[in-house]
Order: structure tokens, then C-alpha cells, then sequence
């Protein structure tokens, strides 16, 4: 790929959600284990690997065209082009005559086996494509180890897989059947990853509510394990069935410190028809019962959520009782979509009667509802001093520092002294601009500089 009197560079581009990020970094830290280089720019890379999304269409072939895109500096100079991640694992052999022009086509759990796909990669004339699923005797977790980071919150798988199958679902295809890190896995990991700077973890799963480790302890026990070990200031979780979300988590979020007042709890839609059709298992009932239950049992608790409008069969009334249920609960903040059939998911196979132009109404008038309910949420938060974790400049003002609060709120805020990512300030908010916060110092903090 490269000759051996220079280091050998890569590229990664990532789609996709927080899942992928993560194995990004997982594949950038093997790679840099053996000896390679990161590069800023797919130009000058012998290594270019896509690390695709399948959940909904636009991310995959926004991805299938990358990897178009890197033909010339396979011809003109020999550099790699690997297709990763989910659209890989889904597509499989077939993708090599799909998007021409891939040496590899390797799942989310081949990460595990890079060293050996890159050594393959030297000798193989043909494409390379190893799409193994993970079991439980072999569960391929790839742990981030660093002895220096420069990211203040840094993600932990802690399970992968799903076992749900919603119906318009592709995860389950595309990154198998649940399988849970023994706790004591994840604490040496974030043991590590605090020694090394991070100050917050995320941790992440399909599925969290349903993690059960090899040993039997359950989510709300690692929460419980990780608060007591105290390596880091904050801990955070995504992402929460609603069908598995529990008394011992709800009181778990509620009393442990370290534990932030976030749940991302994914709705999908407010009917409880269109939920059975979808292969939720609860009804909008149990639904909106469990999130007022988190309202009232967690001070301060900031509730977020997916939708997907225009799900096949959709009506007008199906629409109404979603935004019905989004009023009342008022989530602070959604992802939402329109519905795209996924390959060998169930819904591929009902009828997509909903018409683009009907799902784009929808969605606009729901995106409506949702932005007004997070300016309400955002206006409550307006004239309080909150708690900052410090993560960076802000990219809106390179005069100002950006952190998060513990809600998972960006704040933005003027400095009259130097304040360095890692560092938890009180904030006094002033303002609210789009969809951030913006304050100052408060008077705990103000120490000049001389």
C-alpha cells in the first residue's frame, strides 16, 4: 500500500449513529496499534475505509457513494478502499457487484479480525469479505485502551446485537443477537479511559434495559458498580425500550450521583395500533404511563425520543395520537424520520401506502411540535445557574467555551479566565439560541485573569 520507508496512513468516514462512531474509533485505535498513521484526507491515505449506516436509506447510500468516490487513488495509487459497518454487513458478497472498485467488505464484529484482513489485503487479488456475526462464546468486544485522550466523553459499548425485531428494524439483521460485556470488562475500561482524561462515559447498546452480563448482573447493577468505582464524573446510557424499562432503573437514575437525569426512550409513534404492526410490544398507554412515572420520580429529567411518521398503514388519526402523546409528555428533544422500507425486515413486505409527499407533511408538522416544545423546555432553564462539564471551544464563537449540562443540554458561554475542557463550572444562563444555551460564569467562578 505504501513503501516502507514512510509510515502507512488512513481515512475514515462515518456514518450513522453513536454505534458507529464508536467502532470507528475502535478501528482507528487497531490501526494505530500497527503502526499507521491517521490522515485528515482520504487524498493522501493508503487506507480508505466507509463505515456505513443501514437504519434508514439515505445514510446507505450516502455511504455507497463514498466509496464511489475513492476509484482514482485506487488506480492512480494503489490505496485501499474498505466498505465497513452495517451496509456492509447486509449487503455482503453482493456489494462487490454493486459498488465496484472494494477490496474489502468486512461487518461491525470483523473489527476484531483487522490485523488479519489487512495482512490478507497484501496478497489477495480478489476482494475480501468477511461478514462472521459475533455468538456468545465469542463476543468480539474491541475495548478502547489509550494512555492519553483529548475527549472529554467517550462512548463504552457495554452489549451489542439486538434480540427485538421491530418490524421496520434492520439493526437485528446487521449486528446479530444481544450479547452483554461482563461487568467487570467495562470497569477496567473506563478505569482506563479515566486515567487517560475522559470525564464522562456513554454507555451503549441496542438495548440497554435489556443488558445481562455472563455473570447475571443487570443494567441497573452496573450502574450501580460504575457510580461506586467513581472513575468518572459523569455517566450516561442510550439507548431504552420502553417494553424492558424498569422500577430498579427508574430509582437507580433517580439516587446514584454520577448517573445524569437523561433518557432517550424511544416512542416511534403514539399509535397503539401502528406500535403492534411495528412489533413494539406496548401500547401508547404503557407509554406515556412510564414517561410521566420518569417525570415525576427524577427532578430535572430530560426525556428524549425517536419517531418515525409514514409507517406503512399510517393514518391521519394514527398521526394525531402521536402528536397527541408528544404534547403530553413534551420531550425535550426527537429524532425524526419518515419511514424507508429496510431489506429483510417484516415491513419490507407490507405495502409502503403512505406517499412521499404525505410522509414529508407529517414530519414537517411534527418537527413543528417538537421545536416548539424544546423551546419551552429551553426558556425553563433561562435565568438558572446550571453545572457545566467543559468540553471545548464553541464552535459558534471562538471566544467562547462550550460544555453540556447534566441533562444533555449544550451551553455555550464568555470567559474572563481561562477555563480548560474537563473542568465542571456553574453557568449562569442568559439566553436561548436556537437550539442551545448560552450564559456566563457564575460568581463561584469568576476568578480574573491577572
Amino acid at each position: 500500500m505504501s513503501d516502507n520507508s514512510n509510515p502507512k496512513t488512513f481515512y475514515i468516514r462515518t456514518f450513522g449513529c453513536q454505534m458507529n462512531v464508536h467502532d470507528s474509533s475502535r478501528i482507528s485505535q487497531i490501526l494505530t496499534s500497527l503502526g499507521w498513521q491517521a490522515s485528515p484526507n482520504a487524498k493522501e491515505a493508503d487506507l480508505i475505509i466507509v463505515n456505513s449506516c443501514s437504519v434508514r436509506a439515505k445514510p446507505e447510500h450516502k455511504a455507497l457513494s463514498e466509496a464511489g468516490r475513492h476509484q482514482q487513488a485506487r488506480k492512480s495509487r494503489g490505496a485501499k478502499v474498505i466498505l465497513a459497518g452495517c451496509v456492509a454487513q447486509q449487503g455482503g458478497q453482493q456489494l462487490l457487484q454493486k459498488a465496484s472498485g472494494l477490496d474489502a467488505v468486512i461487518g461491525p464484529d470483523a473489527i476484531c479480525r483487522l490485523p488479519q484482513i489487512l495482512q490478507q489485503l497484501q496478497t489477495n487479488r480478489t476482494p475480501l469479505v468477511d461478514i462472521d456475526e459475533h455468538d456468545l462464546k465469542n463476543p468480539c468486544f474491541v475495548p478502547l485502551v489509550s494512555s492519553k485522550t483529548d475527549q472529554i466523553s467517550v462512548p463504552v459499548t457495554i452489549m451489542k446485537g439486538c434480540n427485538n425485531f421491530c418490524s421496520y428494524c434492520i439493526v437485528p439483521y446487521v449486528r446479530g443477537r444481544e450479547s452483554s460485556r461482563e461487568v467487570d470488562d467495562i470497569l477496567d475500561e473506563v478505569r482506563q479511559l479515566a486515567a487517560a482524561g475522559c470525564r464522562e462515559v456513554v454507555l451503549l447498546g441496542q438495548n440497554v434495559n435489556s443488558y445481562h452480563d455472563p455473570s447475571g448482573h443487570d443494567f441497573p447493577e452496573l450502574l450501580d458498580e460504575l457510580n461506586r468505582q467513581a472513575a468518572v464524573e459523569r455517566i450516561r446510557f442510550t439507548t431504552s425500550h420502553p417494553k424492558d424499562l424498569s422500577v430498579a432503573l427508574t430509582k437507580a437514575v433517580s439516587r446514584l450521583d454520577r448517573v445524569c437525569e437523561h433518557i432517550h426512550l424511544g416512542l416511534q409513534s403514539g399509535s397503539t395500533r401502528i406500535l403492534k404492526s411495528m412489533n413494539r410490544d406496548y401500547s401508547q398507554e404503557d407509554f406515556t404511563k412510564k414517561a410521566l412515572e420518569l417525570r415525576k420520580a427524577i427532578p430535572g429529567l430530560s426525556l428524549t425520543t425517536d419517531i418515525i411518521v409514514g409507517f406503512p398503514s399510517e393514518t391521519w388519526a394514527d398521526f394525531q395520537k402521536t402528536l397527541d402523546v408528544v404534547e403530553e409528555v413534551a420531550f425535550d428533544q426527537a429524532f425524526s424520520f419518515m419511514y424507508s422500507p429496510r431489506p429483510k425486515t417484516l415491513a419490507s413486505k407490507m405495502v409502503d401506502d403512505v406517499v412521499a409527499e404525505e410522509k414529508a407533511r407529517r414530519l414537517l408538522i411534527l418537527q413543528e411540535l417538537l421545536n416548539k416544545l424544546e423551546s419551552a423546555s429551553l426558556a425553563k432553564l433561562c435565568n438558572r445557574t446550571l453545572q457545566i462539564l467543559v468540553e471545548k471551544t464553541s464552535r459558534r464563537d471562538e471566544n467562547a467555551m462550550s460544555g453540556r449540562t447534566r441533562c444533555n443540554r449544550v451551553v455555550n458561554f464568555e470567559t474572563h479566565r481561562t477555563v480548560l475542557p474537563g473542568e465542571t463550572v456553574d453557568i449562569i444562563v442568559d439566553q436561548v439560541r436556537g437550539h442551545t444555551l448560552w450564559g456566563r460564569l457564575g460568581t463561584n467562578n469568576m476568578t480574573e485573569l491577572p
